[in-house]
């Protein structure tokens, strides 16, 4: 599995297999599903959307109805008129929406939605990337303890061997025993650093259940990427870092809020049209009698004309503005800080030797066998165990930084510019 596995929009399918569970069925979880983070980021396009319905749904039109001038002491007749009863049935319909613009603004401010971007910049800023290579990181330590201990182990049995037929003193079993000691205690510590990474990233894929988990790859780096300039990262950031379009877009959306909150400055404007049944007949002796009423409510805005929400948007607009501002300001450090931190990786594989670690280990085996011969002393084999360990903790350092400054440099960008 390679890192770039994990890099992907989180619309692609990736997938990590898990160990078999107790009952022996195995579980896959895609990337989408695995990170309730993203999963949770994800809902906020499907709000974005509902409030684009909203913004464009016609308002509902309004139904009244009612029976008035009923009888309350008496009954009303012919003799003993009252006022005929009358039934009215009207209905009434919002125009202000279609006559002032105020669903046009509506529906451009809901176009403006950030949650599209927000989303892709919580994938962006997702650590799976980093823990991924902290778990490889781990392993390769903790299989370079091991072999240590293996080591000692066995030079702990020339040892004994040599000071029973009374070659060398005990001093020599005390001195390998200590060394034992402290190697067994590199390795309790190696296997914690990598429970704990194995824990961070089972998180990160969100495996609730105790399931054993291993990750494959290698911190082997086959081909160097070449450091980018400054200015060529910073401008592939400031086209692809979706917290940059998120910025943009909000910028756009204030806009688009002023503009709508000076829509809604506009009156209300409700037209009317209305049914109505006179019964006469009893209540005067005319026949009952059918007519219509048509009206318009409006709403006159002499006090509220929406200032408060007017002033209030051209405040976030201006507010939006200085965060753009603001945010390229910390891009510019952030992206200087992640290209000399990928220039000073590179550097060091660069310039290390390839060989280093060969010859490390060539003197550490030919000080052992000189040892077992009796030429070299114990302290020079452990001096020399020492330097081949030392040499190789700084061959998987120095590789695992490689693939954590390029990712973050990729992430700082935006986009997957070095491979």
């Amino acid at each position: 599995m390679s890192a770039s596995h994990f890099i992907a929009a989180a619309s692609n399918e990736k997938s990590v297999s898990t160990a078999a569970k107790p009952s022996g069925e195995a579980k896959t979880f895609t990337l989408n599903q695995a990170d309730p983070r993203i999963a949770a980021a994800f809902e906020g396009i499907n709000q974005a959307q509902a409030d684009l319905l909203t913004a464009g749904l016609l308002p509902n039109p309004q139904i009244s109805t009612d029976i008035q001038l009923l009888p309350l002491t008496r009954v009303f007749t012919v003799t003993r008129q009252g006022r005929p009863p009358q039934f009215d049935f009207n209905v009434a319909m919002p125009i202000d929406w279609f006559l002032f613009g105020k669903r046009a603004a509506a529906i451009v401010s809901g176009e403006q939605g950030v949650a599209e971007a927000d989303f892709a910049n919580t994938v962006r800023i997702a650590t799976t990337i980093s823990v991924f290579y902290d778990v490889l990181e781990m392993q390769a330590m903790l299989e370079l303890a091991h072999e240590n201990l293996d080591n000692l182990a066995r030079m702990e049995n020339i040892i004994r061997n040599r000071v029973a037929f009374g070659g060398v003193g005990t001093i020599e079993t005390d001195r390998i025993r200590l060394s034992i000691f402290s190697s067994r205690r590199d390795v309790y510590a190696c296997e914690l650093d990598l429970a704990a990474a194995l824990n961070r990233f089972r998180a990160l894929l969100g495996i609730a259940e105790a399931t054993s988990l291993k990750v494959n790859g290698s911190l082997e780096v086959n081909a160097l990427a070449k450091p980018l300039a400054l200015e060529s990262a910073f401008k592939w950031a400031e086209e692809n870092r979706p917290d940059l379009a998120s910025l943009q877009k909000q910028l756009a959306k204030a806009n688009a809020d002023i503009k709508l909150e000076e829509a809604k400055a506009y009156p209300q404007a409700t037209p009317i049209v209305g049914y109505s049944r006179q019964f006469q007949q009893q209540a005067i002796g005319f026949p009952d009698a059918n007519s219509w009423m048509a009206g318009v409510n409006v709403s006159v805005p002499i006090f509220d004309r929406n200032q408060g929400n007017i002033g209030k948007a051209k405040s976030v607009y201006s507010q939006t503005q200085l965060n753009l501002q603001a945010q390229l300001v910390d891009l510019r450090a952030e992206i200087d800080q992640v290209v000399k931190t990928f220039a000073s990786a590179y550097q060091f594989l660069d310039s290390d030797d390839p060989g280093q670690l060969d010859a490390a280990k060539n003197v550490r085996d030919k000080i052992t066998q000189a040892n077992e011969l009796g030429g070299k002393t114990l302290i020079e084999v452990l001096d020399a165990q020492r330097t081949y360990l030392e040499t190789y903790r700084v061959h998987i350092s120095g590789r695992s930084s490689y693939w954590h400054s390029l990712y973050q440099l990729n992430a700082a960008m935006g986009k997957e510019i070095l491979r």
